[in-house]
């Protein structure tokens, strides 16, 4: 896990898929930490490429490690729009494997957990991702759910 400050309460909590970040929950975090004078927890949680679980073996805690910062790289890259239009706003970067889970692990401590969902196209099948759904139905303060897309 990398984080940029010390542990405290959080403003906002928001899920940031730093491959594809969708600037509307992004924009939404940041604005409703601004207006409580709180910071913004951006965690991105990864997962391991699919190969490492094909080759049936352990993974060398070196190209986690690789892995990881190539991921913490993306995030800061995600955010560095946001960060901009509010400087006022302190920043905790937070890179985990496992995005769901860390989204919920860090909803301790805050005001608010902010995650994403995809307008669909269809009328028809899941509406909301796993994160999103894991967000709200295991985190331990309150979820916004903002459409994108």
């Amino acid at each position: 896990m990398t984080s940029t400050v010390a542990a405290g309460v959080d403003g906002s909590v928001v899920g940031v898929d730093a491959h594809s970040p969708e600037e509307e929950v992004l924009a939404f975090a940041f604005r409703e930490a601004a207006l409580q004078g709180a910071r913004v927890r951006a965690v991105h949680g990864w997962d391991l490429p699919p190969l490492f679980g094909y080759a049936g073996g352990a993974v060398p805690a070196g190209e986690i490690a690789q892995l990881e910062a190539l991921e913490a790289k993306l995030l800061s890259l995600a955010l560095a729009g946001q960060r901009e239009r509010h400087p006022e706003v302190e920043v905790v970067e937070d890179v985990r494997l496992g995005a769901a889970r860390g989204l919920v692990e860090t909803s301790a401590g805050a005001a608010l957990v902010v995650v994403g969902r995809r307008r669909r196209p269809i009328e028809f099948g899941p509406r909301l991702g796993r994160v999103a759904h894991a967000a709200l139905h295991h985190a331990e303060a309150p979820v916004a759910v903002v459409p994108h897309g």
